[in-house]
């Protein structure tokens, strides 16, 4: 991170080019003011103390030519409809950033930011539509789960391997994601933002005290590297309690979402319900040992320490049970922090415990979006594409503080441990998954008609194996 004096005038010329600047797109360096041409040249300066250098075009070995004012658009669903450069900035971080990309836009000549053009609920229809019809628009999408495997198997998205004036193995790109978005000899989809904490365990510290478990125990359990499948079953054991002993339970060890806890149990023990082979094609892969041996644990965990869903109950009783103290172990995505923020009882959040054949101790799940270019344009567009969002998309000179990203946690979470422990874990440990991956294949089919009741997990795989199969195969084609 910059300090001291040299952070101050990073920022000052920073608020100058924010302030003079900000045009809603690049500027011709031709066409800039005496004041705008001064501004950027001590901007440039500054940035080369922090190793900037001219991008050169790694085909032609020359400096990337004027972009000419191309305008790109990296469409998402909760920026604003005007632009992301377009907001006042929220911290000093996104000053610098802002700073940067007006940097970038007037050193070239062209014009990208992040747009939201819908809504969560009409984007992937709009990424779907606008591939398959085009328009004059110059896009680079965000697209989810809803939109990849769809995607994939329709042709939309621009084989990005094609592009030859831009490294993909850059370290900036999510080389996780490039694998999961390859298909044979092509990728499809990349992603240069750090990976978004999910899936982990909240607890409710009370609830362990009154079972005479320290709170802090799962904490420490995990910093020492013995957060494990038994550790936690003494503890939902132990929560399970008939405190009034009429042989009914008045608080439960732990209920979830059905669909995260199944994914999370295989995860936890190495398994994978999808693999690729050499080929890069997909296999089924949900009957492998690692997965059974999963499944027949939790389901063996759901029947003993799973609340009952009440009868009447919306989808998602589970989270009304954390908040209200019924339930010690809720399994959920870290967005959740901002929901139980006021909750009435201290919680804490750790990873999901790692089972027998675990390789990567604890593990998370991460299905982070990706940025896709449209199979409708032309090479010469999707390379134009690709070259300023290559630009754009490095990493602000000069703030490289790897803490920063923590200070909107702490104030939803309920101590730092979380953030600084576990947060960090997932962010340092990205487990991108490919499950998510085959068009029409739904999980749910396999588990939710087994956990939490006990049902058999193999007999349940192997009535959906046909379908799951041939839905695969379709998706290899």
């Amino acid at each position: 991170m910059l300090k001291g004096t040299k952070k101050a005038a990073v920022l000052a010329l920073a608020g100058l080019m924010v302030a003079s600047l900000v045009s809603c797109g690049g500027k011709d360096k031709g066409n800039m003011t005496k004041e705008e041409k001064a501004a950027h040249k001590a901007q440039a300066k500054e940035y080369a103390k922090e190793g900037y250098k001219v991008r050169t075009n790694p085909v032609t070995k020359k400096a990337y030519e004027d972009f000419e004012a191309f305008k790109v658009i990296v469409a998402d669903w909760w920026n604003p409809s005007d632009g992301s450069q377009s907001a006042e900035p929220a911290n000093e971080r996104d000053a610098a950033d802002k700073a940067w990309h007006q940097f970038i836009m007037d050193e070239y000549n062209f014009d990208i930011d992040r747009y939201g053009i819908d809504d969560w609920g009409t984007h992937p229809e709009t990424i779907a539509n606008f591939c398959t019809t085009g328009g004059d628009e110059n896009y680079v999408f965000v697209a989810d789960n809803r939109s990849i495997a769809a995607g994939l198997k329709a042709g939309l998205f621009y084989d990005l391997n094609k592009i030859k004036s831009v490294d993909w193995t850059a370290p900036k790109w999510n080389q996780r994601v490039n694998e999961i978005m390859t298909k044979g000899n092509s990728l499809y989809g990349v992603r240069f933002d750090p990976p978004e904490p999910r899936y982990g365990l909240f607890f409710n510290k009370r609830l362990l005290k009154e079972a005479g478990i320290d709170p802090e125990k799962p904490y420490d359990l995990q910093a020492a590297g013995e957060w494990t499948w038994a550790a936690w079953e003494e503890m939902l054991k132990a929560t399970t309690r008939d405190l009034d002993n009429d042989g009914i339970p008045d608080t439960y060890g732990m209920a979830h979402n059905t669909s995260y806890i199944c994914h999370m149990a295989i995860e936890s023990n190495g398994g994978r319900l999808i693999t690729k082979d050499g080929s890069g094609n997909y296999v089924l892969n949900f009957l492998d040992d690692k997965c059974v041996e999963a499944m027949n644990w939790i389901n063996q965990m759901g029947v003993l320490y799973q609340k009952p869903q009440p009868e009447g109950a919306n989808w998602d009783w589970f989270m009304s049970a954390f908040v209200n103290g019924e339930i010690a172990f809720c399994l959920e995505q870290q967005y959740m922090m901002s929901n139980w923020a006021n909750n009435p009882d201290e919680w804490g959040f750790v990873c999901f415990p790692y089972g027998p054949n675990s390789k990567t101790k604890y593990t998370t799940m991460h299905d982070d979006w990706v940025y896709v270019i449209p199979a409708c344009y032309d090479d010469a567009r999707a390379e134009k594409i690709a070259m300023a969002f290559d630009l754009w998309s490095d990493d602000t000179p000069g703030f490289s503080d790897p803490d920063a990203w923590k200070e909107s946690y702490y104030s939803l979470a309920k101590d730092t441990r979380a953030v600084d422990e576990t947060l960090q874990y997932m962010r340092d440990n990205p487990n991108p998954i490919e499950h998510g991956m085959i068009s029409g294949l739904e999980w749910g089919n396999v588990f939710w008609s087994i956990y939490p009741f006990g049902g058999s997990y193999v007999e349940s795989c192997e009535a959906q194996k046909a379908s799951f199969q041939g839905l695969i195969d379709e998706q290899n084609r």
